[in-house]
């Protein structure tokens, strides 16, 4: 049998921190190590409130709770996983709530695969969770979704995000993710195959991990530093899903940015980590220009669905549009060091989990 370690990277979000504790130390299958990678000023304050929330726990869990090295959300994960131990790691949000057997459900999709083809599975995003037989348990999450005939428009709006999944937002470096059945994974155990894996719902064998590592030339506002990580994780070892392992969002985290500077952040993020990982700048260039092409006609009519009168996701792409031979092919001495400048200039030195 494999263990697992949880890692979490948190913010000022003990509230929420303490309930994703709360569920996974409640796991049929409980993990062997909790590591929590805390940026907040006062992290010795929530590390104490864990630790006295949960006293009776960690004298069969070993606790690592430190002080993040980089206020940054792909510092603090891979911060976090040079702490794990174990062999398979599962690297939750702080705001990620666990049905009491997912954790099970996951490992025995990495324990009928002795050859290591697998190096991801995925949970499945659910409306809610079970609460946990555990004292001091706070009332459990729920979420409304009243049944009620839709407008034409609105039917409309629900088409168009459903053609805007993940792996149809990021543009891959080389070939596309392997999503054929896996031969690893007996049918008994239901694992099905899967494409990229988002923030949230991320598990993988540890020894790959390590050698992919989340990309540090994204800091402040990350968007697609899990697309990016799964994506080259896949090079490495099958990407699949577990549907029986239940992980609940509670919170969503949208935060407060605008839309247009959201998606121009996004945009430019995968510019430039096409800097950093393709190996031919010419393709990369290529599918850019298709793919923003694509996203710019989807968003002008969702932006007009939805009465975005200002297009501020369609302008996004369209800069984004404009932006591809500057990213890609002015010389710089230090990308890196350039691009962090961008993103201070276009979100600042602020945190988002």
């Amino acid at each position: 049998m494999l263990n697992w370690t949880l890692t979490i990277c948190t913010y000022n979000r003990p509230h929420f921190l303490v309930e994703t504790l709360r569920y996974a130390i409640a796991q049929t299958r409980p993990p062997a190590q909790v590591v929590v990678v805390d940026a907040s000023d006062n992290w010795e304050d929530h590390k104490a409130q864990m630790q006295r929330t949960f006293a009776e726990t960690w004298d069969k869990i070993e606790l690592n709770y430190v002080p993040a090295e980089v206020r940054s959300l792909t510092f603090q994960r891979n911060q976090a996983l040079r702490l794990a131990q174990h062999e398979i790691v599962f690297s939750l949000d702080d705001d990620i709530y666990l049905r009491p057997d997912a954790a099970e459900a996951i490992m025995i999709g990495y324990e009928a695969d002795p050859q290591e083809d697998i190096a991801m599975i995925a949970g499945l995003f659910v409306e809610g969770v079970e609460q946990p037989n555990l004292p001091e348990a706070s009332t459990q999450p729920t979420l409304a979704h009243p049944t009620q005939r839709r407008s034409l428009k609105a039917r409309l709006k629900q088409f168009l995000e459903n053609q805007l999944t993940l792996d149809s937002h990021f543009v891959p470096y080389q070939a596309d993710v392997d999503r054929s059945a896996a031969p690893a994974a007996p049918a008994s155990h239901n694992i099905v195959p899967g494409g990229l894996i988002n923030g949230g719902r991320t598990t993988f064998r540890r020894k790959f991990g390590a050698q992919v590592g989340w990309s540090e030339l994204l800091r402040y506002y990350a968007t697609h530093e899990d697309s990016d990580f799964s994506y080259r994780m896949s090079y490495h070892g099958r990407l699949l899903v577990a549907p029986d392992a239940g992980f609940f969002h509670a919170d969503g985290n949208e935060g407060n940015a605008s839309r247009y500077r959201v998606n121009t952040i996004r945009v430019r993020n995968l510019m430039a980590l096409h800097v950093l990982h393709s190996r031919n700048k010419v393709r990369s260039a290529c599918r850019l220009v298709a793919s923003f092409s694509k996203f710019l006609a989807i968003y002008m009519i969702i932006d007009a669905v939805q009465k975005r009168l200002s297009f501020p996701t369609a302008r996004a792409y369209a800069l984004g549009l404009m932006q591809i031979p500057m990213y890609l092919f002015w010389p710089r001495k230090d990308f890196a060091a350039w691009y962090a400048a961008q993103q201070e200039a276009m979100y600042g030195n602020r945190y988002k989990s």
